[in-house]
């Protein structure tokens, strides 16, 4: 099992509106970098891309709870994997959020995407940040 676990970042805004956003998974293509994905498709539960020409991922929403979104692989998806993406109120008007992958991969396929998934999960974190 692969965990990988973004850089927390600081939301300006109120909980409900940084889950309500980040719930609707057509918002996703603005947190991917634009030069590694193509063929995105999407709706508020579901999205599906190819990343950097080599895989297709399918993300689907499992549930949302008062402090979190859970999302898992889908059919598709290479390999299984779930993201959490944790929201923690800090005040009436900031958050802070971190994203939480763990990917079943094997060793190898550890060692070799380990580092491009942890670089990927702090940059979706930044346009997290930019976005809210």
């Amino acid at each position: 099992m692969l965990e990988i676990k973004s850089d927390t970042i600081t939301l300006n805004g109120k909980l409900e509106a940084c889950l309500e956003y980040l719930s609707n998974l057509n918002n996703f293509e603005n947190l991917f970098p634009k030069d590694k994905i193509k063929d995105w498709k999407s709706d508020k539960d579901f999205c599906i891309f190819n990343l950097q020409n080599a895989y297709t991922l399918e993300i689907i929403k499992d549930k949302i709870d008062k402090n979190s979104i859970n999302l898992i692989s889908g059919a598709k998806s290479p390999f299984s994997f779930s993201i959490k993406i944790e929201i923690e109120e800090k005040n009436s008007q900031e958050c802070s959020a971190q994203i939480v992958c763990n990917a079943k991969v094997n060793p190898m396929l550890k060692v070799m995407i380990g580092k491009p998934l942890n670089e990927l999960f702090n940059f979706m974190a930044k346009k997290i940040e930019e976005a809210i």
